[in-house]
């Protein structure tokens, strides 16, 4: 489904742009509210045009079926992309299926990840990523910019640094974001919902009597904890 994302200062504002992005009639397009305008924010809307695959389709009907269970008053949007399924829900009860750092739409992917690929032979499955007025996208930024931040006060002061527990998908970012980093390392320690990240210092590791070069330091749980990742599905060799 072929589809834009577009801003104004009002929502018909948006959408005119977005009618006129696409070459396609109001009565011939798809319309979804992301975000109304606001004092500091402009309205955000996305434009597709008016027709889905099946599987589009199939998608739509277990996402608001789960929806309608869980009495929640939201719109869905389903597109299809070359690599998975995207899925945009917003309305009214969006904060409630975000949850608390988006806990609730963590769970949300897993179960209809689950539910929509069971049985499914490993070529045909395909994954369904899970976002709500973009919160995963600005979550996902944020952590990266805190974890790139974090390491270079660990550098400068040459001191480790002990997060705050978060939860597995952050804990999974943080790591992610520094994997590379030349002077720092990732660790997770604790139990749920305890379960935090220390970043330390590479040359100090040699230090210590538990470090072992042959030892991988991100601490397998990606597969323990979330059998399906939610958001953005690690390689299996990112460990959380």
């Amino acid at each position: 489904m072929k589809s834009i994302e577009t801003e104004g200062k009002t929502v018909e504002q948006a959408i005119e742009l977005g009618l006129y992005k696409l070459g396609v009639k109001r009565e011939d397009a798809k319309i979804t509210i992301i975000k109304q305008a606001g004092l500091f924010d402009k309205a955000q809307v996305r434009i597709s045009l008016n027709t889905s695959s099946q599987e589009e389709e199939k998608v739509k009907a277990l996402v608001e079926k789960i929806i309608e269970l869980m009495g929640l008053n939201l719109e869905v949007y389903v597109e299809e992309r070359e690599e998975d399924f995207f899925v945009n829900i917003t309305g009214e009860d969006s904060a409630l299926f975000i949850g608390k750092r988006g806990e609730s739409i963590e769970e949300f992917q897993t179960v209809i990840n689950s539910i929509y690929n069971k049985n499914k032979p490993r070529d045909e499955a395909k994954r369904i990523s899970v976002d709500s007025n973009n919160y995963i996208v600005k979550r996902q930024e944020t952590l990266i910019n805190l974890a790139k931040r974090t390491a270079g006060k660990v550098v400068r002061e040459q001191k480790e640094f002990k997060f705050e527990p978060m939860n597995a998908y952050e804990r999974r970012i943080i790591h992610s974001a520094l994997s590379d980093h030349d002077k720092v390392i990732t660790e997770s320690y604790g139990n749920e919902p305890n379960r935090y990240i220390t970043i330390k210092l590479k040359n100090n590791l040699s230090k210590s009597k538990n470090y072992d070069e042959t030892t991988d330091y991100f601490e397998d749980d990606t597969v323990k904890e979330n059998p399906k990742s939610l958001i953005d599905e690690e390689p299996r060799d990112n460990n959380d």
